[in-house]
């Protein structure tokens, strides 16, 4: 009866139907989330039914853009995540900006991920309707999070189910590959180190990886899909990953470790010594390598050419 007296009737009437789900654009930046939690958002939308779009990769058009468009105190991948955001804007039905409290339960997750939704929706993307859900795995297991989503998509529970244990599945698959080690095999081995966001990023550290490959080196990057590290003193969750890494690490098993941080990092900033005592415990070769949106590719193969040599001296 209320479906023919109120067609436009508001959800609390009883003949309001859910509004069904609707092939919506949803554009991805390439920077923060899509590297923390690797393949899951493309796939898990896809199976919604939506079309996703990621933007595309960093590259110096995209730091310059960042640079023009950021606040000026923000670190690099926060310029970066601007300047994708930028990219996607006008081009979907959506952009998926995230709320990201807690990555691993019991952690913090950098502090500049907590209103990244609402900086978006006043400034960069004041103009498009900005996708977002809390993530916070201290309080809520990330699968039950992609649940929320779904309805927020209006998608039927168990296609929303089935999306979140696939996106999950495409995830770990992700994660084993992005810890495959790149260069020579058989090569000097080094551990690169640092925020998966960073170590993955083309523009951030890729001229490392490929100037340590074209010196013959085997370059394996720190894996964030294993098991959760456990707790210590150190609150924010990539960095204790890293703690307890380096601190695991067995005599010999690395020619070195290079840890790779961006300018303007409160988090990097706070534990590069950290890092640094524990290596010279360890008596493992380290070296600090920090990138900003200057990057110079001469210098920085200048740096890790005589890291490199220092190494070859030492022996």
């Amino acid at each position: 009866m209320f479906k023919r007296l109120f067609k436009n009737a508001p959800a609390w009437i009883g003949g309001a139907e859910t509004p069904a789900p609707v092939a919506l654009r949803i554009g991805i930046p390439r920077m923060f989330a899509y590297y923390i939690y690797p393949a899951l958002w493309e796939t898990f939308f896809k199976d919604l039914g939506m079309v996703p779009v990621v933007s595309g990769r960093s590259t110096m058009q995209t730091v310059r853009l960042g640079a023009q468009i950021s606040e000026t105190e923000h670190c690099l991948p926060n310029k970066l995540f601007d300047a994708h955001l930028a990219e996607l804007v006008g081009q979907v039905d959506r952009v998926f900006v995230p709320r990201v409290l807690s990555t691993i339960k019991d952690h913090l997750s950098c502090p500049k991920f907590g209103p990244l939704p609402d900086a978006a929706r006043a400034g960069i993307a004041r103009d498009a309707v900005v996708l977002s859900v809390d993530i916070d795995e201290t309080k809520t297991p990330l699968v039950e999070t992609l649940h929320r989503l779904g309805r927020l998509l209006h998608t039927p529970r168990d296609r929303a189910a089935a999306a979140a244990e696939h996106g999950l599945s495409a995830m770990r698959a992700a994660h084993a590959r992005m810890a495959a080690p790149l260069g020579r095999k058989g090569g000097p081995r080094f551990l690169l180190i640092g925020h998966p966001y960073v170590l993955h990023d083309d523009f951030l550290a890729g001229p490392v990886v490929q100037k340590l490959a074209r010196m013959e080196a085997e370059v394996h990057r720190i894996s964030f899909g294993d098991e959760a590290p456990a707790k210590s003193h150190i609150l924010w969750s990539t960095s204790n990953k890293i703690f307890h890494k380096i601190n695991s690490l067995a005599p010999g098993e690395y020619a070195g470790v290079i840890q790779l941080t961006v300018f303007n990092c409160g988090c990097d900033s706070m534990l590069i010594d950290t890092f640094r005592r524990a290596m010279k415990e360890k008596g493992v070769p380290y070296m600090h390598l920090m990138v900003d949106e200057h990057l110079s590719q001469s210098g920085m193969d200048t740096r890790i050419e005589a890291f490199l040599d220092s190494l070859a001296w030492a022996r």
